[in-house]
C-alpha cells in the first residue's frame, strides 16, 4: 500500500553466507587437531597402563582386573577409569591404534555434548550438532596445555572421559522416563562417574543433592534424582575410603585438610573463576549459541517456546558451586591444583559459561537479530578460533617437526630386548605430549617401557627430562 513500507528480505547471498559461514570455520578449525591425534605416540604411564606394570613394577602381567584391584589398594581408587585404560591399552597395538583410541574419546565427548544440546535446550538434531561444534571449539581455542588434555591417552580417558559420563547423567535427569532401562541407567551412570574420578564425584554428588532439595521444595518429583544421588554417594564412598588413597596421600600430599587456610584457598577458587570467566573464545561462543537459539522463532500465527527460566539460574549457581569446589579441593590436598585437574574444571565450568549467556537472559530471545549482527557475530568468533595460539601451533606441527618426530618415536618402539639405550630426539613439536624418559633406567617410565619392549633397561642418553615423582 502507498505510505507503507514493505519488509525487507535479506539478499540470497547473504543469507546463505550467514548459514554456512559458522560451519565452514568450524570444519576447517577441527581438521588440523584431528589429524595431529593420529601423529601422537605413548608417553608417560601409557606404557605402564600398556604392560599391567602398577607403579613400574616388574613381573608377568597378572591380568586388567587384578591390575585395578592392585591401583586400587596401593595407588589410585580410580577403579573404572584404571579398568578402562588397562583392558583397552593392554590388548590393542599401542602406538599403531593410539590416535584412533584418542579420536574415540573425542567424539565421546562431542557425542554428549551434542545431546547435552539436544536435551536442555531442545535443539534440533542439526542445531546441537552446530551448538556443540561451538562450544567444543571454543574449549580447543582456550586450552592452555592442549597436549596434555588432548593428546595423552592416559590423562584424557581419566579426565575428558568423565565428562563423557558426567554430561550424559545430566541430560538423562532432565527428563524421567517410566521404563526398566532409564532408572538402571541412571544407576549405572552415577556408580561410573565417582568410579572415574573423585573430584567428578563429588561434584556429581553436590550437583544432585542441591537439585533434588531444590525440587522437593518446590513439589517437583525428584524420584530419579534421589535414586542418582544415592548410587553416586555409595560409588564416592568406595572411592575415597580405598587404601590406595592412603598410600598416595602419604607419598604426593604433606599437608591434607588445611582448614586453617580454607579462605586462601577460596579466595584462589575464586581466582580461578575470574581469570576462566576472561576467555574470548568462550564468552563470544555463548553469544553464538544466544543466537543460534534466537533463530528458533517460528512464523507468525504459531507459539514461541523460550528457554526455561530455571536453565539460566541453574547455570550460574552450577558456576558458584564448581568455584566452590576448586576452593575446597584444594584445602583438602593442601596445595595447588595440578593443572589437569584444573583443565577439567575449566571444561564444566566454560559449558555452564557459554549456557548462562545463551539462555540466562530470557528478554534477548524476544529479540530479532540482523542478518548483519549474526554475520558479525560469526565472523569475530571465526577470527578468534584461526587467530588462537592453539590453532596456528597445530599448523605448524602438520607443517613440519610432528612427522620427523614420528619416524624417530616409532624406530625406537621397534626395538627388542637387551639393554636399550637410545638418544634424545628433537625438540618436541608444539602440542605433542613429552614422554618423560630420562637417562636414569630406574624411573618410573623407564622401566614401564622397558616391559613393553621386552628389554632389561632403557635409557635415554642426554635426556633433558627428569624423572617424575
Amino acid at each position: 500500500m502507498p505510505g507503507q513500507e514493505e519488509p525487507r528480505t535479506p539478499p540470497l547471498q547473504a543469507s546463505i553466507i550467514a548459514r554456512f559461514l559458522l560451519p565452514v570455520v568450524l570444519i576447517l578449525f577441527f581438521i588440523p587437531f584431528v589429524a595431529l591425534a593420529f601423529y601422537s605416540l605413548p608417553a608417560t604411564d601409557d606404557f605402564c597402563k600398556a604392560t599391567l606394570s602398577c607403579c613400574g613394577r616388574i613381573q608377568p602381567p597378572s591380568g586388567a582386573l587384578a591390575e585395578t584391584w592392585l591401583y586400587y589398594t596401593r595407588w589410585s581408587a580410580r577403579w573404572l577409569t584404571n579398568l578402562i585404560q588397562t583392558s583397552v591399552m593392554s590388548h590393542v597395538n599401542l602406538p599403531g591404534a593410539y590416535g584412533c583410541l584418542l579420536f574415540a574419546v573425542i567424539v565421546s565427548n562431542f557425542l554428549t555434548l551434542w545431546y547435552f544440546f539436544c536435551t536442555l535446550f531442545e535443539l534440533s538434531r542439526a542445531s546441537s550438532l552446530l551448538a556443540a561444534s561451538i562450544f567444543y571449539a571454543a574449549y580447543l581455542a582456550s586450552l592452555s596445555d592442549l597436549p596434555q588434555e588432548l593428546y595423552w591417552l592416559t590423562g584424557a580417558i581419566e579426565y575428558s572421559l568423565s565428562f563423557t559420563t558426567l554430561l550424559l547423567l545430566v541430560s538423562l535427569l532432565r527428563k524421567a522416563r517410566a521404563a526398566t532401562w532409564y532408572y538402571c541407567a541412571i544407576v549405572l551412570l552415577s556408580i561410573a562417574v565417582p568410579a572415574q574420578h573423585e573430584i567428578a564425584g563429588t561434584v556429581l554428588c553436590s550437583f544432585l543433592l542441591i537439585g533434588a532439595s531444590i525440587m522437593t521444595a518446590r513439589k517437583v518429583p525428584a524420584r530419579h534424582w534421589y535414586l542418582s544421588l544415592a548410587a553416586a554417594a555409595l560409588s564416592q564412598a568406595a572411592v575415597v575410603l580405598a587404601p590406595g588413597n592412603a598410600v598416595r596421600a602419604a607419598i604426593e600430599h604433606r599437608h591434607m585438610f588445611d582448614l586453617r587456610h580454607l579462605p586462601r584457598w577460596i579466595a584462589h577458587g575464586f581466582y580461578h573463576g575470574l581469570s576462566w570467566a576472561s576467555s574470548a573464545a568462550v564468552l563470544t561462543a555463548g553469544f553464538c549459541l544466544m543466537l543460534l537459539l534466537n533463530q528458533r522463532h517460528p512464523d507468525a500465527g504459531k507459539e514461541v517456546t523460550y528457554p526455561p527460566p530455571w536453565l539460566g539460574r541453574a547455570f550460574i549457581g552450577g558456576m558458584f558451586l564448581l568455584i566452590c569446589e576448586v576452593g575446597s579441593t584444594e584445602m583438602a590436598i593442601g596445595t595447588w591444583l595440578p593443572y589437569r585437574v584444573v583443565a577439567w574444571f575449566q571444561f564444566l565450568f566454560w559449558l555452564l559459561l557459554a549456557g548462562f549467556i545463551s539462555v540466562g537472559i530470557p528478554e534477548f530471545h524476544r529479540l530479532r537479530f540482523s542478518l548483519s549482527t549474526r554475520m558479525s557475530a560469526y565472523t569475530f568468533f571465526a577470527v578468534i578460533l584461526l587467530s588462537s595460539s592453539n590453532f596456528r601451533a597445530a599448523l605448524k606441527d602438520l607443517h613440519g617437526p610432528v612427522q620427523s618426530w614420528r619416524r624417530a618415536d616409532l624406530l625406537r618402539l621397534k626395538q627388542h630386548g637387551g639393554a636399550l639405550e637410545f638418544d634424545a630426539l628433537p625438540p618436541y613439536p608444539n602440542l605433542t605430549f613429552h614422554q618423560n624418559l630420562s637417562s636414569d633406567p630406574a624411573c618410573t617410565q623407564n622401566r614401564c617401557l622397558a616391559n613393553y619392549l621386552g628389554a632389561e633397561s632403557v635409557v635415554v642418553r642426554n635426556s633433558s627430562e627428569e624423572c617424575p615423582k
